[in-house]
């Protein structure tokens, strides 16, 4: 999405990205993956408490390992707060390409 983030501000719309941890958990994720909060160019609201997660059904839904975690999600919500689209992942590689949510705004407008 990182790459992509010209294209989604094209067809005006922002990424928000949730991450169920505590700060310097995310913080700490994105710099073994070689990234800083600095290189994601969108804002990401962590989500300890998981009240967003759970307000969106994700919260405690896939195991990994031997824990718990919440199920990786995409929602595409218009300016009305309407959801538009969602795909709840069965696996943590099962998710809407840019390419793929770029057409479903598109549709949308």
């Amino acid at each position: 999405m990182r790459e992509q983030l010209t294209r989604f501000e094209d067809v005006d719309t922002a990424l928000l990205a949730i991450d169920p941890h505590e700060a310097w958990s995310a913080k700490y994720l994105l710099k073994e993956t070689g990234f800083s909060t600095d290189a994601l160019n969108y804002p990401m609201l962590t989500d300890p408490s998981l009240t967003v997660s759970a307000s969106y059904g994700v919260a405690f839904q896939m195991r990994i390992h031997t824990e718990l975690s919440n199920r990786p999600a995409t929602f595409v919500i218009d300016k009305a707060g309407t959801i538009r689209f969602e795909q709840r992942a069965s696996t943590f590689s099962d998710r809407p390409t840019p390419d793929q949510i770029i057409q479903i705004l598109k549709k949308m407008k």
